[in-house]
């Protein structure tokens, strides 16, 4: 019964401390091909295109940074990715160790 009760507090720490570790940043929903630049075209349209023609979301910070997103086939998520592509979003998730990309665990419109 100690043992049980020892393991449920270690992992009652443990989730604890993965939410401690979420970040939130601003930025846009977009796809891998077009990352910040759709060259003129809407923004919106042109992301659900893309991702239809394959290209995965991404999630692009300022004008250079482009992060995969790793979660994105989850469904919560690729529901809120298809409502939110091609818009200001802030999102909240934590960053992978090499910073190339994020698990999201929620997305907000701004």
């Amino acid at each position: 019964m100690k043992r049980l009760v020892s393991f449920g507090a270690l992992m009652l720490l443990a989730t604890s401390l993965s939410v401690f570790s979420a970040e939130t940043w601003n930025g846009t929903i977009s796809d891998k091909m077009c990352g910040a630049d759709h060259k003129g075209h809407d923004p919106a349209g042109c992301v659900r295109s893309c991702v239809k023609g394959g290209s995965p979301y991404v999630f692009v910070v300022g004008t250079d940074q482009v992060l995969d997103i790793d979660n994105q086939k989850d469904s919560k998520i690729a529901a809120s990715l298809d409502k939110f592509a091609g818009k200001s979003v802030s999102v909240t998730g934590t960053m992978s160790k090499d910073g190339k990309s994020v698990t999201i665990n929620s997305i907000k419109g701004q």
